[in-house]
């Protein structure tokens, strides 16, 4: 492989390395329940989401994610729902699989509380023989190395007036880090807190904005940000900006295809480092409604 693999393997293992190795999207107030349990049985109608992410196109083991993910009503104030996540990076691969379950209350006329859990499984794997080296010797490249499939849980929770006006969320879709036993080493995973903001602006008949804002935390890791702005035409047609910070912009574009159907497009460019040894990201998604006709935002 190229660079790229040495880059992450680095990133893993040297002495004292500190690593967050969450799939990345674009899409995530598109999706929220990615990384938000409490979304599941949020919205007016049911949902099946499908989102494949390729990062960084033009180099060898770039970063690729599929995720699949169901927001399910069940009953009047509850939700039901999976989360399936596959991501490779290189020789990384992690996975996850997961069921959510969301209660929803009624503060007041205009202000919802959501409250959701995560329960599942994930894993990590680092697969050193698909590495091509130069040298076979090194010791830290000796053996594939895996956590196995482990018990994992997360939870989140979101204060909303609306279906889709202001809104505040924290979650942590996962509690558990990533551990490799006695081949860990120096390795230390970092769980992220996902802390999310967004609101609608109606500028007349035709046009609504849906600005908003995701922060990743964690005590161990340096705050990283995303800012969105996206404007949805006619019910029908979305046209946005992204910005994260120092990594990459991008742009959005979404069609309500059909009532049941919609399909959404990213395209970014990267400004970090790696934007001198890689190429653009796309990040497609379809969502399909189920039971009731819903809007596009």
């Amino acid at each position: 492989m190229k660079r790229i693999a040495l880059f992450l393997i680095s990133f893993l293992f040297i002495q004292q390395a500190q690593a967050q190795l969450e799939s990345m999207y674009s899409l995530y107030r598109f999706n929220p329940q990615v990384i938000n349990p409490s979304q599941a049985g949020s919205t007016k109608h049911s949902e099946f989401i499908l989102i494949n992410r390729q990062q960084w196109m033009g180099m060898e083991g770039s970063p690729q994610t599929v995720s699949l993910t169901g927001n399910i009503k069940y009953g009047a104030n509850k939700g039901l729902g999976f989360v399936l996540i596959n991501d490779q990076a290189g020789p990384v691969k992690t996975a996850t699989i997961a069921g959510d379950f969301a209660y929803h209350i009624k503060l007041s006329q205009d202000w919802n509380l959501s409250g959701g859990v995560r329960l599942g499984m994930s894993s990590m794997s680092v697969n050193f023989s698909s590495l091509r080296l130069v040298s076979t010797v090194d010791p830290m490249f000796q053996g594939d190395r895996s956590t196995g499939m482990k018990t994992n849980t997360g939870w989140g929770i979101k204060l909303s007036k609306g279906e889709d006006g202001l809104f505040f969320s924290l979650a942590q879709p996962r509690v558990l880090n990533y551990d490799f036993g006695p081949q860990n080493g120096a390795y230390k995973d970092v769980a992220y807190y996902y802390a999310m903001a967004g609101t609608k602006v109606k500028l007349n008949e035709a046009v609504n904005l849906y600005p908003s804002a995701l922060a990743r935390l964690s005590p161990d890791a340096p705050t990283s940000w995303d800012v969105n702005l996206t404007a949805n035409i006619l019910n029908k047609f979305d046209v946005g900006a992204s910005l994260r910070s120092q990594d990459s912009y991008g742009a959005r574009l979404g069609v309500q295809v059909s009532p049941k159907l919609y399909m959404g497009y990213v395209y970014e460019v990267p400004t970090s480092a790696m934007s001198k040894m890689a190429s653009n990201t796309h990040e497609l998604a379809l969502r399909f409604y189920v039971f009731n006709k819903a809007e596009s935002k």
